[in-house]
């Protein structure tokens, strides 16, 4: 093992507001099982009261409340995530970022062996940035401070629902960037996520899309499933996300289409409410 992986310390955050709340629940519950040596920031975009309570009552599980008032969309929270970050004070050198309706599947292998000559891991969606971001946004985002292109038209899109970063890139850019096309086109958040990579030139390391993040554009509606597992071409899946494919509970919470998939979600909601949250809590 490197001596840069043996120095590395990992910190995983993600953040909702008080709506999907029930996706939070069967995250923190799969993190406990596959990723509980890493500590996990929730960031707050507009929980309840007793919300805040519960998840400030679960060991492991860092609270960050942000700045007061809170953002009016989740998205701007997101892209905002480095003044939430501020109040966790345990040192780390590796961000792994997961979107609330997304739960991990499998353990992460060893971050800083994966990450090493890396500034980012992450994974292409199968569009362009031409194909994804509208115009609106492209003629703001595109701009470099020398005056020319920071990305054209056929460059890669990424996705923003899952990834893993180094200390000290992107979270700047990602904020200043969003808050230019906050409510602009179609998933300016999004936009302002990719437009950061570009601007800032990082070193990406892309992975298989159908293992490391399995959504929508990539196994989500392909992969296998067997009990609590998932597995894309004989590999196990580390995130399946939510994000496509899907019906909405009454309380917002997403189940998903196929059988084999909401057994998954299903058992993650009952251990979080049976084995972490305090005695007696209700569902809030």
């Amino acid at each position: 093992m490197s001596e840069q992986a043996q120095r590395t310390a990992g910190v995983i955050a993600t953040g909702a507001n008080a709506y999907h709340f029930p996706h939070i629940a069967m995250l923190i519950a799969s993190w406990k099982t596959h990723n509980p040596a890493l500590p996990l920031v929730v960031c707050d975009y507009g929980f309840t009261a007793e919300q805040v309570a519960l998840l400030r009552s679960i060991p492991g599980v860092h609270y960050a409340p942000g700045p007061t008032p809170n953002y009016d969309h989740p998205w701007e929270g997101k892209a905002r995530l480095g003044t939430f970050l501020e109040t966790f004070r345990q040192p780390w050198d590796l961000l792994v970022w997961i979107d609330a309706d997304a739960l991990f599947l499998h353990p992460y292998p060893d971050l800083g062996e994966v990450m090493a000559g890396y500034d980012m891991i992450i994974d292409a969606h199968l569009q362009s940035v031409g194909e994804i971001m509208h115009e609106c946004n492209r003629e703001v985002l595109g701009r470099t401070a020398g005056g020319g292109e920071a990305f054209r038209r056929d460059d890669a899109y990424f996705s923003a629902g899952c990834w893993i970063a180094r200390r000290g890139v992107l979270l700047e850019n990602y904020a200043t960037l969003c808050a230019q096309v906050k409510g602009k086109g179609n998933l300016w958040e999004g936009d302002a996520f990719v437009a950061a990579i570009y601007h800032e030139k990082l070193r990406l390391r892309t992975v298989n899309g159908g293992v490391w993040h399995a959504r929508g554009k990539t196994s989500l509606h392909t992969c296998e499933a067997a009990g609590l597992k998932a597995s894309h071409a004989g590999q196990p899946i580390y995130v399946l996300h939510a994000n496509d494919g899907y019906t909405v509970r009454a309380d917002g919470r997403r189940i998903f289409k196929r059988p084999e998939l909401a057994v998954i979600q299903d058992h993650y909601e009952r251990m979080f409410w049976a084995e972490i949250a305090p005695p007696g809590a209700k569902r809030v």
